[in-house]
């Protein structure tokens, strides 16, 4: 990206953030505080994401700030910037990694179990992203196999952490 541009992706990306950090926020605050079983209210699951979601707010609007002294807010925006947007390598990355993850978190978490819907994810995610559709199967066996362990591992250490270090029932 070039030094010009910085203003600019400086002054979208800090209203994506704080609208990001306002929405976790918000959440996390609706989150349940065990207030009937006399849970300690610095120990409630929704503190650390309000924590974050407020850190993410405040340093969006910074930015923001920022990027407006800098006049990022004159976009500049026409139809040969959006189309070489999405013709962009980078998003399309992005956008995938979007779709994928909505996937997982919309279509998997709640119906399959959260061990299977994790490995799912992480195999699915390392294949997408390594895997040369243009190459044959037999050259990219090592990929297969180190996405299939990645996927064992990752599923396996998040479930048991967070079922018996965090004491969290999963899906």
């Amino acid at each position: 990206m070039k030094e010009s541009n910085l203003p600019r992706a400086d002054f979208v990306t800090s209203i994506f953030l704080t609208l990001f950090g306002l929405f976790i926020f918000i959440v996390s605050i609706k989150m349940p505080r065990f207030e009937e079983h006399n849970v300690n209210p610095y120990s409630v699951p929704g503190i650390l994401p309000a924590f974050l979601g407020a850190i993410i707010t405040l340093l969006g609007i910074v930015l923001l700030i920022r990027s407006i002294r800098q006049r990022g807010y004159l976009l500049g925006i026409g139809k040969s910037e959006v189309v070489g947007f999405f013709r962009d390598e980078s998003s399309r990355r992005i956008f995938l990694t979007l779709i994928i993850s909505l996937i997982y978190g919309l279509v998997f978490l709640g119906r399959i179990p959260f061990y299977l819907a994790t490995g799912i994810f992480v195999f699915a995610f390392v294949m997408i992203f390594e895997y040369q559709f243009k190459e044959s199967f037999a050259s990219q066996r090592k990929k297969v196999l180190i996405a299939l362990i990645m996927a064992v591992l990752v599923s396996a250490i998040v479930t048991a952490v967070f079922r018996y270090l965090f004491l969290v029932n999963l899906p």
